[in-house]
């Protein structure tokens, strides 16, 4: 004998972490990109919630396709393994520090004397070595408040890409400009040069960017009064150029073959700042 229908499921809906604060699950989805939404990301709408991203953009069309970011690169959730992988190196050459009377980050942080010697890995290195604790902490701060939701937008590789190209524009300006026997970190220009492509990505979408624009604001008051004497800022300026200039790049990539352009666009970035010291390498 068949059985009747078994009834309403009352069964939990499924939960997925939001696509800006992977923290913070939520059974909410943007109406448009079908992106998961915590309760400060939803904006209403004519129907149900729309992300910022979709809200900013005003994308009125209908569609099934996958979401694309505001740099135009299809993403999913992710979990911020690469912003994850950054804040362990961080800490990890820290805590290394402390047992080898800072051995390692002797071997790597930006020495304009060492640079121009040829120990050109020094360039992007640095974007790795915190400094102090409070250095360490602040960066793992903002990574943590901004890094995971940027990534989540650009993806993983764009993100390291992003990270490494910022520390090493923050390092090529401070070989370039600083004193010739100039000693300075790079890993406060590596994040904020995350945190200025992004405004520049977000502005892009018609985002509100004040958020990305106080962290930035607190990373550069740190880094100023810390290392104002010693031209550590330079690095900071640097940073922010590179960040600004890549944010601009990936935002306004064609869309046709946009990957392809973003690639090429990052490499022509990474080519400027080599030409830059090639170029105080020769003279």
């Amino acid at each position: 004998m068949s059985t009747g229908p078994a009834g309403p499921d009352f069964s939990p809906p499924g939960f997925a972490g939001c696509y800006r604060h992977p923290e913070r699950p939520t059974g909410i989805a943007c109406q448009r990109c079908h992106r998961p939404i915590c309760g400060e990301c939803m904006q209403p709408a004519s129907v149900g919630f729309q992300c910022p991203h979709c809200v900013g953009r005003g994308q009125g069309r209908a569609t099934t396709r996958a979401p694309r970011t505001r740099f135009g690169a299809a993403m999913g959730t992710g979990g911020g393994s690469a912003t994850k992988a950054v804040m362990v190196v961080l800490s990890v050459v820290y805590v290394l520090d402390l047992f080898t009377g800072r051995l390692l980050s002797g071997l790597l942080v930006l020495d304009n004397v060492s640079i121009a010697g040829g120990q050109l890995w020094r360039l992007v290195t640095a974007a790795f070595v915190p400094g102090s604790l409070l250095g360490l902490l602040m960066n793992l701060l903002v990574l943590w408040l901004a890094g995971r939701a940027i990534e989540s937008e650009l993806g993983g590789w764009r993100f390291a890409a992003l990270y490494v190209i910022a520390g090493l524009g923050g390092g090529t300006l401070f070989f370039l400009l600083g004193p010739a026997y100039g000693y300075a970190l790079a890993s406060s220009a590596a994040v904020i040069g995350l945190l200025a492509a992004n405004a520049i990505g977000k502005r892009r979408g018609g985002e509100d960017v004040r958020s990305d624009v106080g962290l930035l604001v607190l990373l550069v008051l740190y880094s100023v009064l810390v290392g104002f004497s010693t031209f550590g800022w330079l690095t900071l300026v640097g940073g922010i150029a590179v960040g600004a200039l890549v944010g601009w790049v990936l935002a306004h990539a064609p869309r046709r073959n946009r990957g392809a352009a973003q690639l090429v666009g990052l490499l022509a970035v990474l080519a400027l700042c080599l030409v830059g010291v090639a170029a105080k390498l020769v003279l």
